[in-house]
């Protein structure tokens, strides 16, 4: 019995190697450009999933974006050849860059598909981390289970509870006992660098606990220090592996699956964790929603500051109305779930467009003559 017990974690390793060697169901780019693993089924995938979100029936657009994350998860896990991972895609936009003038077809390898994400996400809204991203969408499909209890959590202002410090400990707990077990066999440095991001995660899971309500804001700034820190990596030549990455690849990498394991069990307790602190490409995606053609514009006519979108918004990117473009994952629940349909999606493709819209997506307020009432906050 103590022999089966002390092989136990080397036959879990076993069959977590024998899994990932098997994950991918493709050897190479299914359609490649000119015999090459330039992937064109990835970049036609990506362009078509930046339109669905108008496309799919308002009336259930919930279930087909659920639906739609989920066979973006079979899709760009299991079958397309090119990796999503979130710090791949920053790394891999500038050593394409890099390549640009010597080896284009190279180039094009690397730059295609973060730059089909950014451009889709500037045509279309940053429907790639609401509808497509695979990091996200296994964030939010793990919660779903704990969403009521979130949103009576959220309506209460995040108040301090002690079933969520024991899931935060749980959490921890989880992250303590595996690195033990992998400092075992491994050497931790660059290539395990997620593992730091993993760290960090629980850290920030535990301020969270006690004062989600005050740090919330702030903490969201770590993903720009979490992007210039890839990014400079990007540039030294340090290739960081990033959560899911061991499910864009067929070999076992056991950081990127405790990094993936760390960002899932995390938003259980905070709903997408992993996209509102840390994630790096998630900025470069929150820089291109705010540019982007499409978005969601407020009728202050229609809005009474309700606060039915707020309980709506799994980002806190809505507050009574006003929408914080840089923080929206363009997943529409907030259009879907205001009573008064006073939130709509608008196309702007001109420069008066814009200016029309921006006015109205920013409504006046009457602070002058209610000050203490206005809940409102000027976002850029």
């Amino acid at each position: 019995m103590t022999g089966f017990l002390g092989q136990f974690p080397e036959r879990i390793e076993q069959a977590l190697a024998a899994f990932s060697a098997n994950l991918k169901l493709v050897d190479q780019a299914l359609s490649g450009m000119q015999g090459s693993y330039v992937e064109l089924l990835t970049v036609l995938a990506l362009g078509l999933l930046g339109v669905l979100p108008v496309l799919v029936p308002e009336r259930r657009r919930q279930f087909w974006r659920h639906l739609l994350q989920a066979f973006g998860v079979i899709i760009f896990i299991f079958i397309v050849y090119t990796c999503l991972g979130v710090f791949g895609l920053v790394r891999n936009f500038y050593r394409g860059l890099q390549e640009i003038g010597r080896e284009n077809i190279i180039a094009l390898y690397f730059v295609s598909v973060p730059l089909t994400v950014l451009v889709t996400s500037m045509l279309f809204g940053p429907a790639f981390c609401g509808w497509i991203c695979p990091t996200g969408a296994l964030q939010e499909l793990a919660s779903l289970p704990f969403r009521k209890w979130h949103q009576r959590r959220k309506r209460a202002g995040w108040p301090f509870s002690p079933a969520l410090l024991l899931l935060a400990l749980g959490v921890a707990g989880v992250f303590a006992a595996w690195m033990v077990r992998l400092s075992l066999t491994r050497v931790f440095f660059v290539e395990d660098a997620s593992l730091y991001w993993s760290e960090i995660l629980v850290l920030i899971l535990f301020l969270l606990v006690w004062r989600m309500g005050e740090w919330d804001r702030r903490l969201r700034r770590l993903r720009v220090l979490s992007f210039w820190i890839v990014f400079a990596a990007a540039v030294i030549g340090w290739r960081i592996t990033s959560p899911v990455h061991f499910g864009f690849n067929k070999v076992y990498d056991p950081a990127s699956l405790l990094s993936t394991v760390m960002v899932v069990l995390a938003a259980l307790a905070v709903p997408h964790v992993w996209c509102r602190y840390l994630c790096p490409w998630r900025e470069a995606i929150g820089w291109a929603g705010k540019h982007s053609a499409r978005r969601l514009v407020t009728d202050p006519g229609k809005c009474t500051g309700c606060g039915v979108c707020d309980r709506a918004c799994n980002v806190d990117a809505v507050e009574k109305g006003v929408i914080d473009r840089r923080e929206c994952h363009f997943c529409l629940r907030c259009v879907d779930a205001c009573p008064q349909k006073a939130i709509r999606l608008e196309e702007t493709w001109t420069r008066g467009d814009i200016a029309e819209a921006d006015t109205t997506a920013r409504p006046e307020c009457s602070c002058r003559e209610n000050p203490d009432g206005c809940g409102r906050r000027n976002t850029p």
